[in-house]
């Protein structure tokens, strides 16, 4: 198969032919149609989150069943699927406790950059090839376990679904799932890219009386705005804290998404909501920073600091939620669709995201 490899940190991905094995007995092969290029895939790209290399990047995907392992009874040849980049066991101790995103058996495979118990299925013995969280999109073909494919029907565009496999499901759920922002609530979201939107359009969806999207760059106005965003605040040229009071009856919001991962917007977001409000932690920040944060304030002020990692429920439950409402005409994933471009075009991709191109770039292929 065709595939994007990445052999160094900070150099270009590789287009060049990789052997892919046969699924195993609860692995699926799956045919990628589309693959969103996404931050986590940047980061590991410039060494970030350091994967093993080589490696084939790429975890925001939907394609088509070629070919199930013995053992596969969810989905069967022809099937349309999106891809979950946490794919859970459901029998470990997290899977039990209803956090199936913090599955033991994926997280041993995500960490060693194989599928479970160990398993290859790109490259040679001679020059094996690295998963990347149980996915490996940026290719023709993918081998993936069974419990990572979810099923959906042929009316539903793969851009859109590829979407859907993890930027609208991210920040979906750390509004939903996370923050569960009701009615009449006030809602911040720091951050408006690709999972901001999807935060900001959430809460609105929710019912939320006010969404202040909050960010550097005055161009994310209009599209903040146009996803639901109530209100926009530069936090380089703006007291944010004090607008965000002021904006809440003097209280500050009810709960605030930091979809950055930076240190200062998370302590921003600590800072400025209300007493007993929740601060949702979505952006992933670099290896070895901290944040900084007054421990006399934490009894004293009831507010919640919530980590969210793939929208903290239950992801395929979610994608099934969301497409309902994308059916319902309730939450519009057309437009975040932006580029569509062939796998030659990969480190193009990367670069836009680096320049901060707001709709989301898409690898396809050809059916």
């Amino acid at each position: 198969m065709k595939a994007a490899v990445l052999y160094t940190f900070n150099e270009d991905l590789v287009i060049e032919d990789v052997p892919i094995a046969d699924p195993g007995d609860r692995e699926v092969l799956v045919r990628i149609i589309a693959t969103g290029v996404c931050h986590s895939d940047l980061s590991a790209a410039k060494g970030k989150s350091r994967p093993k290399l080589p490696v084939i990047l790429g975890h925001e995907a939907a394609g088509i069943v070629e070919r199930t392992g013995s053992a596969v009874s969810k989905v069967k040849k022809g099937d349309h699927v999106i891809l979950s980049w946490a794919p859970n066991c459901g029998e470990c101790f997290y899977c039990h406790k209803r956090l199936p995103t913090m599955c033991d058996t994926y997280g041993d495979a995500a960490g060693g950059n194989t599928l479970w118990n160990g398993a290859l299925r790109l490259g040679s013995a001679k020059k094996p090839v690295n998963h990347f969280t149980c996915v490996s999109s940026f290719a023709e073909l993918a081998v993936v376990p069974e419990a990572g494919c979810s099923r959906i029907e042929h009316d539903i565009p793969f851009e859109v679904a590829a979407l859907v496999g993890c930027a609208v499901t991210t920040g979906f759920g750390a509004v939903v799932n996370d923050a569960r922002v009701e009615p009449g609530e006030i809602v911040g979201v720091i951050g408006v890219g690709g999972v901001g939107i999807n935060a900001i359009h959430a809460a609105s969806v929710a019912g939320a009386e006010a969404v202040v999207a909050i960010d550097i760059n005055p161009e994310k106005e209009a599209v903040a705005r146009s996803f639901g965003a109530t209100h926009f605040l530069n936090s380089a040229t703006q007291d944010v804290t004090a607008e965000l009071k002021a904006l809440s009856r003097g209280r500050g919001p009810d709960s605030i998404i930091d979809c950055t991962g930076r240190p200062a917007a998370i302590a921003l977001a600590y800072d400025s909501v209300r007493l007993g409000g929740s601060v949702i932690s979505v952006g992933i920040a670099a290896k070895g920073e901290m944040v900084s944060l007054p421990a006399s304030t934490l009894p004293n002020t009831q507010r919640r600091i919530i980590g969210s990692n793939y929208g903290g429920g239950v992801p395929e439950r979610d994608f099934e939620r969301i497409l309902g409402l994308y059916r319902a005409g309730r939450f519009d994933l057309d437009r975040q669709v932006g580029a569509r471009v062939p796998l030659e075009q990969i480190n193009e991709a990367f670069r836009w995201l680096e320049q901060g191109v707001l709709a989301r770039t898409l690898v396809c292929f050809d059916r």
